[in-house]
């Protein structure tokens, strides 16, 4: 008996002695963990997304909105302790097609970020099928919330794609670059801009997401709301850009390049162009009126999600449907250099409009050279003044007009006279991925060492190792309109709140103020309206009975990949009181010609000028005389030509 008694006592004291080491587990080593716990279980944070900022015309004309989508939040404080998070979130791929493995490390991911608060996303913009089976599982997924969001609505999805540009999910690197910024609002999964102005104006368009505070019991279930921190909608960005001049521009510019690619297959020698692009800007404050790549991308495709093999192909596309060529592509400008080195040769060799040159038989030679630089024209032109040099594009006199500021310069005025003129330098227009291009300042030939004469006669025709972006020549075109500012040009207008009040108000900022006379601008405008107006000039087909003034300059480059040029078009309207410049890049077009009936119809367009037909005018070409400048066709790519001269003398 009294064995039993001793063994009751020890199991007694066994027992307490167990619970006593419980309750000290419980409350000491685990209080704190335990008391959170239970205050999670109290207090509950729900998000509530911001809508991101609109993207409006100058007309009040919205391109881009959002739309309802939801999204998929794992809320922790909402979870029962019995339940394992890692289970709960294999029910959910079990009754949905989300991917597990993806739910978890979006969750991994989440966790880390400090600024979820307690909502976790684990999948943004979820299908309507998905999110009906989770509503209607809600009581076998606790912690589990479908909430409402928005995603972006492209209304016209196929205009202005590369200015507007894309949202996507942000990537680790993006959240990490944020938090070392010390911006703290960014979430795993939260959209922001990828492209064009939804990247450019990322901090204006984002919103401030709201929460919700609410007290739950420990079971997750709601008790009551405590309190409501609405969200900020993001802002409006107001642009330059009036919607159906873009669209009329966009629509120029595709007809004809798919109509040279359409001729070019049933002519075994025509080579199809590859891409283009036209800008209108206005030259007195830098104000762009619309700007148009193409090929380009329809931007719906981005606001259910691309998967990264769909981008991979839309970005492997031969024809580069994602790049601005406006803004990306860094190419030789050929002819449209020249009004650099006429402004070289005015400032610095007193050259004017009558000075007098002679093209004897199309053919010019460095002295001791063997081997001449040839005319676009084959056969001596005579003599011309400079303006008339200007309108017929004439090779020879440039050359020569090169040769000369080299003997007494060798490449400062005509390198220093392109940069002044923003070439070679970022414009800093307000679109992301700008390429600055490059104006030579080295020696191009690799088996010279110096600046030598080739270099600088090769450069005054826009040759040589100068890359410039459409968007430059524009606005160095601009610059000559208005007869010597250099602006910035830019899209975003002014920029408003969710309650119509001005948040920033964007002002025509200068570059710089060219520091030569208006005499000198005379000039160039005169031989430029030679190029549009006169019987001689390269660009009369289309502008000589035009219904206004137009002043202009042709192009035509050789693109140092294959053999076949760019096609270049530049020039202002009217010629007396610049309104516009426009600028017309045919890549790989062969010729300027294509260019010219682009830069006509846009400009009709923009100043609602009567045109009997359209059609007509596109391939009056086939039936008039045409002076096309071709800097490739007529000579051997200059390039490798300078390197052979070098090595003969």
């Amino acid at each position: 008996m009294e064995d039993r008694i001793k063994i009751f006592k020890i199991v007694l004291l066994i027992i307490f002695a167990v619970l006593i080491l419980r309750s000290f587990q419980l409350q000491i080593i685990k209080g704190d963990y335990f008391y959170n716990l239970s205050e999670g279980n109290r207090t509950s944070f729900r998000p509530i997304s911001a809508p991101r900022g609109k993207i409006i015309d100058r007309e009040g004309e919205i391109l881009v909105s959002n739309k309802l989508s939801h999204d998929l939040y794992l809320l922790p404080n909402e979870i029962p302790p019995e339940i394992n998070v890692e289970t709960l979130i294999e029910n959910i791929a079990n009754l949905t097609s989300l991917n597990y493995e993806r739910l978890i490390e979006n969750y991994e991911f989440s966790k880390k970020n400090i600024n979820n608060r307690n909502g976790l996303i684990l999948k943004r913009n979820i299908d309507k099928e998905n999110m009906v089976i989770l509503l209607e599982n809600s009581e076998e997924l606790p912690g589990v919330l479908v909430r409402e969001s928005s995603v972006r609505d492209y209304v016209y999805s196929n205009t202005a794609s590369h200015l507007i540009g894309y949202v996507g999910e942000i990537n680790k690197s993006e959240l990490e670059k944020y938090s070392t910024q010390g911006i703290s609002s960014y979430n795993v999964q939260d959209m922001i801009g990828k492209s064009g102005l939804e990247k450019e104006y990322e901090s204006y368009l984002k919103g401030v997401d709201g929460i919700r505070q609410i007290e739950v019991n420990n079971l997750g279930e709601k008790v009551k709301e405590i309190g409501t921190k609405p969200p900020v909608p993001g802002n409006d960005i107001i642009l330059n850009i009036d919607l159906n001049f873009q669209r009329e521009t966009e629509k120029i510019l595709k007809g004809h390049i798919e109509r040279l690619i359409e001729e070019a297959e049933n002519d075994s020698e025509r080579y199809p162009p590859t891409g283009g692009s036209a800008i209108v800007i206005n030259p007195n404050n830098g104000k762009v009126l619309a700007m148009a790549s193409y090929p380009d991308f329809d931007l719906a495709t981005f606001t259910s999600g691309l998967s990264e093999k769909d981008y991979k192909e839309l970005a492997a596309n031969p024809l580069k449907p994602m790049l601005d060529r406006n803004t990306m592509a860094a190419v030789p400008p050929g002819s449209l250099f020249k009004l650099v080195t006429g402004t070289a040769a005015i400032e610095f060799l007193n050259v004017n409009g009558e000075t007098e040159f002679e093209d004897e038989n199309g053919l010019f030679y460095i002295p001791q050279w063997s081997r001449p630089f040839r005319n676009w024209h084959p056969g001596g032109e005579g003599k011309l003044d400079f303006t008339k040099a200007i309108a017929r594009s004439n090779n020879i006199v440039f050359y020569k007009l090169g040769y000369r500021l080299y003997e007494k310069y060798k490449g400062e005025k005509l390198v220093q006279t392109a940069l002044n003129y923003g070439l070679g330098t970022k414009t800093q227009i307000d679109l992301p991925e700008e390429k600055a291009g490059k104006v030579p300042d080295t020696p191009i030939s690799e088996n010279k060492s110096g600046w030598n004469p080739g270099d600088s006669v090769n450069l005054s025709i826009g040759q040589g190792g100068l890359l410039t972006t459409p968007l430059q020549l524009v606005n160095y075109i601009s610059a000559i309109a208005n007869k010597g500012t250099l602006y910035r040009p830019y899209l975003v207008d002014k920029i408003m709140n969710a309650n119509g009040q001005m948040v920033y108000d964007q002002q025509s900022k200068v570059i710089k103020e060219l520091d030569y006379n208006e005499k000198l601008f005379d000039i160039l405008h005169e031989g430029m309206e030679e190029v549009t107006m006169s019987s001689y000039g390269t660009a009369r087909s289309t502008f000589r009975d035009f219904p206004i003034s137009v002043a202009g300059k042709t192009g035509t480059a050789q693109s140092g990949t294959t053999d076949v040029s760019h096609g270049w078009f530049g020039g202002f309207a009217p010629s007396d009181d610049p309104q516009i410049a426009v600028l017309i890049f045919i890549e790989n077009g062969s010729s300027s010609s294509y260019a010219l009936p682009i830069a006509g119809d846009i400009i009709k367009e923009y100043f609602n000028l009567e045109d009997d037909s359209k059609e007509e005018n596109t391939v009056k070409r086939e039936n008039t005389e045409t002076v096309v400048e071709n800097n490739s066709k007529e000579s051997e790519p200059l390039d490798r030509y300078i390197s052979e001269v070098f090595s003969s003398n």
